[in-house]
């Protein structure tokens, strides 16, 4: 008996240590390691996007990628994929459509999904009609018919995360498909101590049957706003680099050319158009990004590692 009891609090050790575990500890690496991934959102929205996206892919920094299913170009991803065999391509869940005339409905269909679509059949503009209009079931319906036509493109993804944070900050109900999902397929969705302490603690019945334990919380999303761009993007990101803290990070970028596609898909837009991802582009395949890494000793990693911790 003596044994028995002996044996079971090392086993309650054992489980309060693995708790204690970083995620940086999860996956390999010393507590005070830097990880970060560079992510490029959108991809799929232009042949822009996609062809700037799988370059920097393949010369530049950065580490992964989300395709935006409804869109137009998002079949190309499927082909741009089969060059890049072990390339990190997530699923960017999109339940709007921003541009003015670029549009694109819901993936699941009008019929099916009649919350998601404005009078035109089209997704709204931003999150807040999204909110008012579409139901969980049909998010949830939305975010499955994605998947699956993804699927159907050869992409097999590696995470989730969310165009334009609309599952964030819309309905609790939102944020439990998206786990619920990302669980279901045992893949990490994206979310930060900001999301889990903003939005899942507090709203903790709506998540019952989600195994919260497991979900990859990463430390920092770290995205330029408007004023960032003005200043400078290479300012901007320079200093993100040189005060990157241990943990485990996430650079958003949005990437693509500042040619005449891109102009005319973000036309009416003076912040996230063509000369602003010309930028992101432009710094995430220079030398100086590449010096920066090195110089503070930041690993550059994927989602697949993440994956690898469920």
């Amino acid at each position: 008996m003596k044994r028995l009891s002996v044996w079971f609090c090392f086993l309650f050790l054992v489980c309060i240590q693995a708790k204690a575990q970083t995620l940086a500890e999860k996956m390999g690496y010393p507590k005070d390691a830097k990880l970060l991934i560079i992510h490029g959102d959108d991809v799929g929205v232009s042949h822009s996007q996609n062809k700037a996206t799988f370059e920097a892919l393949k010369k530049g920094l950065v580490t992964s990628t989300s395709m935006m299913v409804p869109s137009a170009w998002s079949a190309e991803v499927g082909v741009m994929a089969k060059e890049i065999p072990d390339a990190d391509i997530g699923i960017h869940i999109t339940l709007t459509n921003e541009w003015e005339n670029f549009n694109w409905p819901p993936k699941a269909g009008r019929t099916k999904v009649p919350g998601l679509s404005d009078e035109r059949g089209f997704m709204y503009s931003d999150c807040t009609p999204v909110t008012a209009n579409a139901s969980p079931e049909e998010v949830e319906i939305e975010i499955r018919a994605q998947i699956k036509a993804a699927n159907q493109m050869g992409i097999t993804p590696t995470h989730l995360d969310s165009h334009m944070g609309c599952i964030f900050y819309g309905k609790p109900e939102y944020m439990r498909s998206y786990l619920k999902i990302a669980q279901e397929l045992k893949i990490p969705a994206m979310v930060n101590t900001e999301i889990m302490e903003g939005l899942i603690k507090p709203n903790m019945g709506v998540f019952e049957g989600i195994n919260l334990e497991n979900i990859p919380v990463i430390n920092q999303i770290i995205m330029a706003n408007p004023e960032d761009y003005e200043a400078g993007m290479e300012q901007f990101y320079t200093k993100a680099l040189k005060n990157l803290e241990p943990g485990v990070h996430i650079i958003l970028v949005h990437l693509a050319f500042d040619d005449e596609e891109m102009n005319a898909v973000t036309a009416g837009h003076d912040t996230y158009h063509a000369p602003w991802r010309q930028a992101d582009f432009d710094f995430f395949t220079s030398e100086k990004a590449k010096e920066l890494i090195e110089k503070n000793n930041i690993q550059l990693i994927t989602w697949k590692e993440i994956g690898k911790t469920l």
